[in-house]
């Protein structure tokens, strides 16, 4: 068993319940993770629950999640006893995207740029990694664990969609992990599902971002007039990156209760994690990574849409240690 997961491992007692938890309205990635995760530690004989807050709306993911077969549901649904032990993955406990549930917090396992020192007695945050799903690769293979079709399936998908296909933040490890997780799933359904993440009735989206996109020299601003799923925008943004006048992207899209934005960059010096924190500064929450970030700004916050243009262009500007006012 390797360092890491032995540590693990010995964090946690064999007579309670371990509910492995994605961050809210998870993603292909967070869904890997925590499965792979469970599938793991039930191998050590622990009992283990997926969970996640809010809701699936990505319907690719909801095919993969059926096709995989991989149990895990709503916290709404799932009753948690106040001794089950917690592991939080792809995302950081007390953070605005992770909804609060019962228990004792023990381990965060992830690759974003935490927001603050984790408060837990095991902690694997891997910045540099384009996917969370490759440590949970990484868990496997220093283990020696011969992983199932199903886990190295989710995990193949988790790394191409958080890498958009090894295009994007691809550390050597995701290459080893790619490398190896692509003989051993199920790829052409991973590819599938993926490249099919899109229905006709999306369209309408992309017709809305391209009237609506405000372009300010290397700078695309998409405030849509609908309310569309994280999976959708996260589209669009790429969409729009992938335009060679085009090298920072936000997308925004309201609901009763919040605006939600996309945000993604094709520049090393504008980070999407420092100019999300700068831009939102006092009004929202969010993070990601160097290429690929998002987060969400209450309605009576919101500051309107050239507000928030202008708050992403001060960040710009901003000085390393300042935020946006």
């Amino acid at each position: 068993m390797s360092d890491t997961l032995s540590t693990l491992v010995k964090r946690l007692d064999p007579d309670d319940p371990v509910i492995v938890q994605a961050h809210d309205f998870p993603d292909h990635d967070a869904v890997a993770t925590a499965f792979a995760l469970a599938e793991l530690l039930r191998e050590r004989g622990f009992q283990t629950r997926l969970c996640y807050g809010g809701t699936i709306q990505s319907e690719s993911l909801q095919d993969a999640i059926k096709a995989l077969e991989v149990e895990i549901a709503s916290v709404a649904d799932t009753p948690i006893p106040p001794e089950a032990q917690l592991i939080v993955v792809d995302g950081f406990a007390g953070n605005s995207n992770m909804t609060g549930v019962p228990g004792r917090l023990l381990a965060v396992i992830d690759h974003h740029p935490p927001p603050w020192k984790p408060d837990c007695d095991f902690a694997d945050i891997r910045v540099g990694y384009g996917a969370c799903s490759t440590i949970l690769f990484e868990y496997y293979r220093d283990a020696g664990v011969e992983m199932s079709d199903r886990v190295a399936t989710a995990l193949l998908m988790g790394v191409m969609m958080d890498t958009a296909f090894m295009t994007r933040g691809v550390s050597r490890m995701d290459l080893d992990a790619f490398d190896v997780l692509f003989r051993r799933g199920d790829w052409q359904l991973a590819a599938r599902l993926l490249k099919n993440s899109l229905s006709l009735s999306d369209l309408a989206a992309f017709r809305q971002a391209i009237d609506a996109c405000v372009v300010a020299r290397d700078f695309s601003f998409i405030a849509l007039p609908g309310e569309y799923s994280p999976e959708v925008m996260a589209l669009i943004g790429d969409f729009f990156l992938g335009l060679r006048e085009v090298r920072f992207v936000v997308v925004v899209s309201g609901d009763r209760d919040e605006y939600r934005f996309s945000v993604r960059s094709g520049d090393d010096e504008r980070p999407c994690d420092v100019i999300i924190h700068r831009a939102i500064h006092g009004i929202g929450s969010g993070g990601g990574h160097m290429h690929m970030g998002g987060g969400s700004i209450p309605r009576d916050l919101y500051p309107g849409d050239e507000g928030l243009r202008k708050r992403f262009i001060n960040a710009f500007e901003a000085p390393e240690s300042s935020t946006a006012e």
